[in-house]
């Protein structure tokens, strides 16, 4: 992973140490990597997996892997669902610390499990997909009467659109049930969403749009997800009842970071179908194939005005840290 930059000399101005935790290099960290530097920030990249937590007093002590104390002034967690058991924790511990983190612990656990990101979603008053978290006990045609046929399975967690399908028939959905009982887990499904076999994600930063594309899925796909081979189309512009429900969707969750994902139902209007509180802010113009000289700008720009959020929070964490 890159290095972080050396300190600033005597006598100038601190420049605001961001610490970026992520499982591995992507595209989108080495983007805010650059775009951090061209800030005049000082970026930290580190695995969960480097740093280690000394509880000694009542303030946890952030170490790093050779034991010298690491002080960054803000933290961005990247901690994906590959990393939610090693990153959950230290994003809480470095919150303790005085860390401020974006997105915080408290937002990325119940964010990334489905169930009560459709809870949340809902109670906020927001059109979402109409969810049945089932137990495995569940009569299958009680579900079947809430969603009929077709309906769509997704795991309670997951992401890149893995194990997402549809279930037409009642016999899948008693497998599914049966593979529920045996996990311990709820099923979560939703109603079955007519459409052109596209949707669109709309990338936030501080709860507001920054760029929008739609999401084409692949001949025979049923998702659209980029990662599953979808074909993304930029958005030269956002139109506004889009942007406003975006916005809505990412405060809902408190997440400054969000991709939200919508469909436009025919006679219904947009539809959430879910928050991504980890999004590929700059993956997303790798994965855009002929249509990468379009979305790349986009992205750029969007990755900028994050380094700018990060190093605003930054000076909150580095004020907090000197009135201490």
């Amino acid at each position: 992973m890159p290095s972080p930059a050396p300190h600033s000399g005597a006598g100038s101005r601190p420049r605001p140490a961001v610490l970026v935790l992520a499982r591995e290099t992507t595209a989108d960290v080495t983007a805010i990597d650059d775009a951090l530097r061209a800030r005049g920030a000082r970026p930290i990249i580190r695995r969960p997996e480097a740093l280690t937590i000394r509880i000694d007093g009542r303030r946890p002590v952030i170490l790093e892997a050779d034991g010298s104390p690491l002080t960054p002034d803000a933290c961005l967690g990247w901690t994906s669902l590959a990393a939610r058991d090693a990153g959950l924790w230290l994003l809480k511990a470095l919150e303790m610390a005085g860390v401020p983190v974006m997105n915080r612990a408290a937002v990325l656990d119940p964010g990334q499990l489905k169930p009560t990101l459709s809870l949340r979603l809902a109670a906020a008053g927001l059109p979402h997909a109409r969810t049945l978290i089932a137990g495995a006990d569940a009569d299958p045609d009680v579900l079947i009467a809430g969603l009929g046929l077709p309906m769509v399975v997704k795991p309670c967690l997951g992401t890149k659109g893995g194990g997402v399908g549809p279930l037409g028939h009642r016999a899948e959905l008693i497998a599914r049930l049966a593979e529920a009982g045996a996990a311990r887990l709820p099923l979560y499904l939703q109603e079955f969403l007519p459409n052109d076999g596209s949707d669109l994600r709309i990338q936030c930063v501080d709860h507001r749009p920054v760029y929008a594309f739609r999401r084409h899925a692949a001949p025979g796909a049923f998702v659209a997800n980029l990662h599953a081979g979808g074909r993304a189309e930029a958005l030269t512009s956002i139109p506004p009842a889009l942007a406003r429900l975006a916005t809505a969707a990412a405060r809902a969750v408190d997440a400054p970071l969000a991709g939200v994902d919508l469909i436009e139902v025919p006679g219904r209007g947009p539809v959430i179908l879910e928050v991504n509180m980890t999004p590929g802010i700059y993956t997303a113009a790798t994965l855009a194939g002929p249509n990468r000289p379009v979305l790349e700008p986009l992205a750029r720009q969007a990755v900028d005005l994050l380094a700018q959020s990060l190093i605003r929070l930054a000076g909150d964490g580095l004020r907090r840290r000197q009135a201490a």
